[in-house]
């Protein structure tokens, strides 16, 4: 009996030994399944962190930027600069992701097809407006096309049908404007087809007043030839040479005044308004008219932003890195005193708060696309248009570039007659798609 009952106790033993095993097999499972888990929340909170940070580091040198440039001091960082300074990406984003998926978090159903371009000097919009003329023609857009060269009707504020060379033979309205034109609403939608998109472009108010001030030989028609700092001459008091202009010239309206807020569309007779509640009424509703406004100082970004608003592709929006008609003048970068920084807040009042409002607004699109990749998209983008250009300046025996498919876009290629286009000058781009267009007409015809 005593052999009998130590088995039983043996084997009692050992199943319950089994029992503890087992229990603790489970257990080890349970806390790696919970590690895994961890680790797949804390990567994603990673990359939210990380969009995040991003955002909120040009957020804080955007309100930064503004002091920076107005106090005559340093150079203004762009955001293209500040990017590169994050933690670089994985390398599969480096490697231009080629297993991604073909969205970029949007419901794009067809690209937009039919927009203006309100192209404002000296922000860099002759560089945006070769990107859309390239796309009008690729997508055979029919353009109200003016012969004097990029300008339309400038500085008129009207524009009618019969602005545009052949008018009558191009039976339906037409679909796109990227000609110098004073944005007027009401007469551009009765040449343009119903749903019309409207794009505009600002650069920050000072930095576009030194670069126009010397494009267009200022110095020269204000007699300031002479003078080491002919900018910070003339803002010690502009009324006295706009007075000696006017009387020289007869025109009736300053010239270095709110010249973005008047071609974007303010009211021109109200462009002398110092009430500020009206001013920002106003911008208010110009922004219920534009569907998108490009900063200039976020270029890339912008671009990105308006390839999400109309359902483009990424191909869509490359650009080449040298800019159009770049300039330099070493006196555009001396510094101002205070009252002259003060006298170009003065008489450009409008400009700089139609900026702001536009910066902000684009701040906000941003903080609303960060979660859809949209600081990824531009890393991405910039990547792409870093390869593309060093394609098209160092060709070799490579006839084409492949660009493989990626979250943003499906997969393309550039040879050298897309290199040929990508710096091309926008008159001739212009006079390119017109032709097309007459083309296009010709064979209609003959069918």
């Amino acid at each position: 009996m005593k052999k009998k009952d130590q088995g039983t106790g043996r084997e009692f033993k050992m199943a319950e030994t089994g029992k503890v095993n087992l229990l603790w097999w489970v257990l080890l499972c349970l806390i790696i399944l919970f590690l895994l888990d961890l680790n797949v929340n804390f990567t994603g909170q990673m990359w939210d962190q990380l969009d995040m940070a991003t955002s909120k580091r040009l957020q804080k040198q955007r309100q930064n930027s503004s002091d920076a440039v107005f106090g005559g001091q340093g150079r203004l960082v762009t955001a293209a600069e500040n990017v590169t300074s994050l933690p670089s990406l994985p390398s599969e984003l480096r490697t231009m992701g080629q297993n991604w998926s073909l969205s970029s978090g949007d419901s794009c159903t067809k690209p937009v097809t039919n927009f203006v371009f309100i192209k404002v000097h000296k922000t860099g919009s002759d560089s945006t407006a070769v990107i859309l003329l390239r796309f009008a023609y690729n997508h055979h857009m029919t353009m109200c096309y003016g012969t004097n060269g990029m300008r339309l009707t400038f500085p008129r504020t009207e524009i009618y049908k019969t602005n545009c060379a052949r008018w009558k033979v191009f039976e339906n309205r037409f679909n796109f404007l990227v000609q110098h034109t004073v944005f007027n609403k009401t007469l551009m939608d009765r040449i343009m087809t119903p749903g019309t998109r409207y794009i505009g472009i600002m650069r920050e108010p000072l930095s576009h007043f030194r670069s126009q001030f010397f494009y267009f030989e200022k110095p020269l028609r204000y007699g300031l030839t002479k003078s080491r700092n002919p900018l910070g001459d003339f803002l010690d008091n502009p009324e006295r040479y706009e007075h000696e202009l006017a009387l020289t010239e007869n025109i009736g309206r300053s010239r270095e005044r709110n010249k973005q807020a008047y071609v974007m569309g303010f009211p021109p007779h109200l462009l002398g308004t110092q009430d500020t509640r009206l001013m920002d009424n106003l911008i208010k509703q110009l922004d219920q008219w534009y569907t998108f406004v490009i900063i200039s100082e976020y270029y890339d970004e912008s671009l990105v932003m308006l390839r999400r608003r109309l359902c483009w592709g990424l191909f869509d929006i490359l650009h080449a890195n040298k800019k159009v008609n770049k300039q330099h003048n070493r006196q555009e970068y001396v510094p101002l005193t205070v009252k002259q920084l003060e006298n170009h807040r003065r008489i450009n009042t409008i400009d700089l708060r139609m900026y702001d409002f536009f910066n902000r607004t684009f701040w906000r699109s941003v903080e609303q696309e960060t979660r859809k990749g949209f600081w990824e998209e531009v890393t991405y983008f910039k990547e792409v248009v870093k390869r593309v250009n060093t394609f098209c300046s160092k060709r070799t025996k490579e006839k084409h570039l492949e660009i493989p498919t990626s979250k943003w876009n499906k997969p393309f290629s550039v040879n050298g007659d897309f290199c040929g286009g990508l710096s091309r000058n926008p008159k001739i781009w212009a006079k390119k798609l017109f032709d097309q267009m007459v083309q296009s007409v010709k064979k209609r015809q003959h069918l």
